[in-house]
């Protein structure tokens, strides 16, 4: 066998000795550390889209449009200095756009691109996924304290709901499905929902209570 051929041979085959493939690959350790390096790229992206919902910087583009970094700021009654990390960040990932990228740091303004307003910007719409910031970076609040717990075989203290514990999670989900596809799923109940006179319903232990709130009835 050629040495071309050896080495091609030898690249096919994991670590294991079966071929190598999609799902498995040559080096599993080496793929490991890529997939591990990727979540904690994802992870530290999620932390700065916390940033700006929590801030209101998404909403605060969309509403305002382009801003520069001063701009955006002045509007959300933030630091300048950190609006514009903020934005160059967003900038680099593909998450915002520039008008003019070799403008001064100062001068340029930065753009939510339509396509991103319903993940980023609009609760209301069923595609809108900011939240997951805010999730990650509650989750990881009490780690610490899990870390002992997990020691002493002792509870973890409840985690507050407030201030980040929202129904965004599937808010839009519900305000978008309920009564435009599940409950007219149910003939019965939607037929009765349909008629007069109004009904009664109770919306127990459902949260915040959004969707029922706002609803109107199975065809709203």
């Amino acid at each position: 066998m050629s040495a071309e051929r050896a080495t091609g041979a030898e690249t096919a085959v994991g670590a294991e000795g079966s071929p190598a493939g999609p799902d498995r690959p040559a080096d599993p350790a080496a793929a490991l550390a890529e997939r591990l390096f990727q979540d904690m790229t994802g992870a530290l992206e999620l932390f700065t889209v916390y940033l700006g919902d929590r801030l209101g910087l998404y909403r605060a583009l969309h509403a305002g449009g382009p801003a520069t970094s001063a701009e955006l700021a002045a509007r959300t009654g933030t630091a300048e200095r950190y609006i514009r990390e903020w934005l160059e960040h967003h900038a680099a990932s593909g998450l915002l756009e520039v008008d003019d990228p070799a403008a001064g740091l100062q001068a340029r303004r930065y753009r939510l691109p339509p396509a991103h307003v319903p993940v980023l910007a609009d609760p209301d719409d069923i595609r809108y996924r900011a939240f997951s910031g805010v999730e990650v970076v509650r989750a990881g609040r009490w780690l610490p304290q899990l870390v002992e717990a997990f020691r002493t075989g002792d509870a973890p203290p409840p985690l507050p709901w407030a201030p980040e514990g929202r129904a965004d999670y599937n808010r839009a989900t519900y305000l978008n499905l309920l009564g435009t596809q599940w409950l007219p799923a149910i003939a019965d109940v939607h037929d009765r929902l349909s008629r007069e006179p109004p009904a009664r319903v109770a919306d127990l232990a459902c949260g915040f209570g959004g969707p029922a709130s706002r609803w109107r009835g199975p065809t709203r």
